[in-house]
């Protein structure tokens, strides 16, 4: 029975790409995260809240690093974009799970010295949340969010911030501070996975 990557029509140098940094049990994906694991199956797909981190690529060569969700985000949105990147080996991408937590920072920051950062976390407002939480990270800036009331507020460069809705660009709009990290979202779903499943079920 094909596997699920080639059920999902993920293009071969991309299965081959991600192929180092995953395993594969019976029709199950697995990815590991220090002691947690992501499970990815046709009708299944469990991510992990967890400290650590997936990883995929070597970092010591790559010249753009994207952050995301899940594994299989990393893999559906690369399957999306590989026509646009002739040579894979300078992409590197990291998972934090289904949450940035400040302690991914110490080991995101060895990662992101003099390289271009992406982040490809869901369009929807825990997307946005990720977003900024660990872009505050990355760059080691601070950040309260809270909700009330139908806004968000943010407490940013100690000023606050109020939105009828987040992202990292309109934090960046209002207080002048460039984060210097692109984010990339899909068109109609909340994740690129989700988008991937859409155009082939597995």
């Amino acid at each position: 029975m094909p596997s699920l990557l080639e059920r999902l029509d993920i293009h071969p140098e991309v299965q081959s790409f991600f192929r180092p940094y995953l395993k594969i049990a019976c029709e199950t994906l697995i990815f590991k995260y220090g002691n947690s694991y992501e499970h990815a199956e046709a009708d299944f797909h469990k991510i992990p809240i967890t400290e650590a981190v997936w990883t995929a690529g070597e970092a010591s060569i790559a010249t753009d690093i994207f952050f995301c969700g899940s594994a299989m985000d990393a893999i559906a949105w690369l399957n999306i974009n590989h026509a646009r990147y002739r040579q894979l080996t300078k992409l590197f991408f990291i998972s934090t799970g289904s949450v940035p937590h400040k302690t991914h920072a110490e080991t995101i920051q060895r990662y992101t010295r003099n390289k271009k950062l992406h982040f490809i976390y869901s369009k929807d407002d825990l997307g946005a949340i990720c977003d900024l939480k660990l872009a505050s990270f990355v760059r080691n800036k601070p950040l309260q969010i809270s909700y009330h009331e139908n806004l968000y507020k943010a407490i940013f460069e100690n000023k606050c911030f109020e939105f009828q809705a987040l992202s990292l660009n309109v934090l960046e709009k209002a207080s002048g501070y460039n984060f210097k990290i692109r984010t990339h979202k899909p068109k109609k779903n909340s994740t690129y996975y989700e988008q991937l499943r859409q155009r082939h079920p597995a």
